[in-house]
């Protein structure tokens, strides 16, 4: 969902920033230090996918049915460049996530790190709080507004949030897992 999706990346960038913490935090160099490139892979190839799979797929789930404007991209320019700037918004969150990390990194305010971390997690799952329950439906925004759609659970939107969330998870994992790595080689 872009609410949750938007606020994801910038923790994102703060999650991978703390496990190269060791590396950034004697890193001088902010917007030339050796992780931004995997950085960047990872948004791009690893959490940006996930958003614009849902976005494409179930427009109006994805911005949780506030408005059916977004379902229709054929022959709507702002529409597609909503989806383009939706992607460029979730690299560059990640890379300020990123970025603003190392830079408290260097000033040896650690705890603010983790502070952004928490903070980043509540502003991800707090969409879901203030609009409660309004994933468990899926369909267009016709649907969802003549009280149809089908469940969360069935196929064929099930099968896809499964699989492409099970892609996000593991490619979080792998990077976690060589940004700490390679954080503690370089």
């Amino acid at each position: 969902m872009v609410q949750v999706d938007l606020p994801a990346a910038f923790t994102m960038g703060q999650l991978l920033a703390l496990s190269s913490k060791k590396y950034l935090k004697n890193e001088p160099d902010i917007f030339k230090n050796k992780l931004l490139g995997p950085l960047n892979l990872y948004l791009s190839c690893g959490f940006s996918p996930v958003g614009l799979f849902l976005l494409i797929g179930w427009p109006a789930w994805e911005v949780m049915y506030i408005s059916g404007w977004i379902e229709n991209p054929a022959n709507h320019p702002l529409v597609a460049g909503f989806y383009i700037g939706f992607l460029i918004a979730m690299m560059l969150l990640g890379n300020i996530g990123f970025m603003l990390a190392h830079h408290l990194y260097r000033r040896n305010k650690d705890k603010l790190v983790v502070y952004g971390l928490i903070i980043g997690c509540v502003l991800t799952f707090l969409p879901f709080l203030l609009r409660w329950g309004v994933w468990w439906k899926v369909g267009t925004q016709i649907e969802i507004d003549a009280n149809m759609g089908y469940s969360f659970w069935q196929p064929p939107f099930f099968y896809g949030w499964l699989a492409i969330m099970s892609y996000l998870v593991i490619t979080t994992l792998f990077a976690v897992y060589w940004f700490k790595k390679v954080s503690s080689k370089i």
